[in-house]
């Protein structure tokens, strides 16, 4: 029962709105940073309005009181032999300067003896006009306060910390004191003008109101409880105005309400605020997480803060990017209706075609395909088809026909890997009847034929060996290593001398050699009645002696390759060859077998081998266990080159 497909207009259709839901959902998270991002520059302008307002308020607030300070000092200055004539002017000054909420002349300690240690006459203005009193007294000693002290070691006039007094004016209050000296010089006291803080407390308060209705946002997202407040500290942090009345008037710092969870910002925000410093900030206060936008009040040493929560920051974002993604989602609803019934029509000629293609792959090529209309894809589609029936019914003729033609050539192939096996000495032993030889040889091709050659035959008691390794592979190097092994049995037959052997092969291979082939070539004659080896070496790898169970390349002559040089001299060596000597020769497909890693086997691998395998193994167990090595090494790794093996093993006897 075959496996029931999926709609294809389906899949496309969900993929469509997909697609689109992930864009509409990117496009709605950058219209939320945007807007997001737009609101809070809106804010930070809009704090930096209101606290630049308030510093100009405080400003004017202040020039006032500077000012009225300076007249009033000038005329207690005049008049300062005469207590009359400074309350007098007290009284006077308060009455025509409403801007203060009082001003008092507090002299130093003794300075009118009849008017004994704590003289100082308080000027206020209230319901029944102006009024003037000593408020100096043991209870209230001025002499110790600090807008006293500091302002009779200033040269000018000194603002006083925010301060509430209960003697004088009886509310929170700054003031503004001013050295008063007397014409002979001598210091006669501190003239203090004060300023009420309730009006900046107000002001802060009417701001507060402004900001937490949210003017300027829809009616819709005014629900007038954001909770923003605004807030003044000193230089030392010091609370000066506070929507909790308790944290000023108690004599609050901003550094004692710093909370567990966020005090290191906490703290960063107090010291760059008393700085004088301008910026904004997220910390946690009281518990809450805000976003504080912070300026100096000018030329008052006090800075203002404005905390705004998160949430009233983010809030309207929150709400415009929630209608996107309600108005995107009703659009996909739509969007995925018209694309499932569109696509779904635009695809029947594709089913159509499918249902042929599937008669097409069973065999039947004379198939019809359907009639399309359209000019588009899927006409090019169909059209696509109906070349692909005739290029097969072509193919399947041309296939028919070379795999006739491979089936033969693999035959043929087969019958030359017979022929060059063939060629070679084949029956083991060799020589059953001799008791002073053992040899043995094993070649196997990396293809169907191969390159590499080893024969060897006894006359007149001296054994003729050879091994060689034609350059390259397969067919051209199969029928080269059957000229030189022919012309070897050839020549080993009559000739005396393995380098005139080789000189005789090289010279005729070299005369014509076209197609610039050449055989690494060694070749040797030994006396089984003597042990004595001669040898030539036509640049093949030296082969190896085993004496002992120890393992050494024979020393061989450089010289060239067969083939190359038609004119080469190659040289004749000698060696002795006791009883129990093994002689190992090969051709590079044993020493460069590659494993998947690209690693060789390698000499190393070649004589760990052979040391020790001498004593009772047979020149056909060396050889075997040599292949096992080999196999072991390489693994499930392709063969890349011939590998062939010639043993000879001395053994003495007659």
């Amino acid at each position: 029962m075959s496996k029931r497909l999926k709609s294809f207009s389906g899949r496309l259709t969900r993929t469509i709105v997909i697609i689109v839901l992930v864009t509409m959902a990117v496009i709605s998270m950058v219209v939320f940073i945007v807007t997001a991002s737009g609101l809070y520059s809106a804010f930070k302008d809009r704090f930096a309005d209101a606290i630049e307002n308030i510093s100009r308020s405080i400003r004017a607030n202040l020039e006032k009181v500077e000012i009225s300070a300076a007249n009033i000092a000038d005329e207690v200055t005049w008049h300062i032999s005469s207590p009359e004539l400074i309350v007098s002017t007290l009284e006077y000054e308060i009455s025509v300067n409403r801007n203060l909420s009082g001003c008092g002349m507090a002299f130093v300690p003794d300075y009118f003896e009849e008017k004994g240690r704590w003289f100082e006459p308080y000027a206020s203005y209230g319901d029944d006009g102006a009024t003037v009193r000593n408020i100096g007294s043991a209870t209230h000693d001025y002499h110790q306060t600090e807008w006293f002290t500091s302002c009779l070691s200033s040269p000018g006039g000194t603002w006083s910390k925010p301060y509430l007094d209960q003697d004088g004016a009886g509310t929170l209050l700054c003031t503004y004191g001013i050295p008063i000296t007397s014409p002979e010089g001598k210091l006669a006291g501190v003239l203090g003008a004060d300023m009420s803080l309730i009006w900046l407390g107000s002001l802060l308060a009417e701001i507060d109101r402004r900001e937490n209705r949210m003017d300027s946002l829809p009616e819709s997202l005014d629900d007038r409880k954001l909770g923003i407040f605004s807030f003044i500290i000193g230089p030392e942090g010091e609370y000066i105005v506070h929507p909790d009345s308790k944290r000023f008037l108690e004599g609050g710092n901003f550094y004692g309400y710093a909370g567990p969870g966020d005090s290191d910002k906490y703290l960063k925000l107090g010291d760059e605020m008393c700085a004088g410093m301008t910026g904004e900030k997220t910390v946690t206060m009281d518990g809450r997480k805000y976003d504080v936008f912070y300026a100096p009040v000018s030329d008052s040493g006090w800075s203002m803060g404005i905390a705004v929560p998160m949430k009233s920051l983010l809030r309207p974002a929150f709400s415009f990017g929630f209608l996107i993604l309600l108005l995107i989602l009703f659009g996909l609803m739509i969007v995925s209706l018209i694309c499932r019934n569109a696509i779904k029509k635009f695809a029947q000629p594709l089913v159509q075609l499918a249902g042929s293609a599937t008669e097409v792959a069973r065999g039947k090529f004379d198939t019809k395909l359907p009639e399309i209309r359209s000019e588009d894809e899927v006409r090019l589609l169909r059209d696509s088809f109906d070349d692909m029936q005739k290029s097969l019914s072509k193919y399947i003729e041309e296939l028919t026909e070379t795999t006739a033609q491979k089936a033969s050539m693999e035959n043929e192939l087969d019958i030359a890997r017979n022929i060059q096996m063939a060629m070679l000495p084949m029956t083991w032993p060799a020589f059953p009847d001799r008791d002073d030889i053992d040899i043995f040889g094993s070649l196997t091709p990396a293809k169907a034929v191969g390159g590499d050659l080893y024969d060897f035959c006894i006359r007149d008691g001296k054994l003729f060996f050879c091994i060689g390794d034609v350059s390259g592979k397969g067919i051209p190097a199969s029928l080269v290593m059957a000229v030189i092994s022919s012309m070897f049995r050839t020549l080993s037959a009559s000739e005396d001398g393995p380098d005139k052997i080789v000189s005789v092969i090289n010279s005729s291979m070299a005369s014509r050699n076209e197609n610039l082939m050449f055989v690494t070539l060694f070749a040797g004659e030994l006396d089984l009645g003597t042990g004595k080896l001669m040898y030539c070496n036509a640049g093949h790898n030296a082969p190896i002696i085993v004496e002992g169970g120890s393992p050494r390349f024979l020393d061989t002559d450089a010289n060239i390759p067969v083939g190359i040089m038609a004119d080469w001299k190659y040289s004749l060596q000698t060696a002795e060859l006791t009883a129990g000597t093994v002689l190992f020769l090969y051709t590079d497909g044993l020493t460069e077998a590659t494993r998947e890693d690209d690693s060789l086997f390698g000499e190393e691998r070649v004589f760990s081998n052979l040391s020790g395998q001498m004593a009772e193994n047979s020149s056909r167990n060396l050889v075997a266990h040599m292949i096992g090595a080999v196999k072991e090494f390489v693994g499930d790794a392709e063969q890349s080159d011939d590998l062939t093996m010639l043993v000879l093993k001395v053994k003495g006897g007659r």
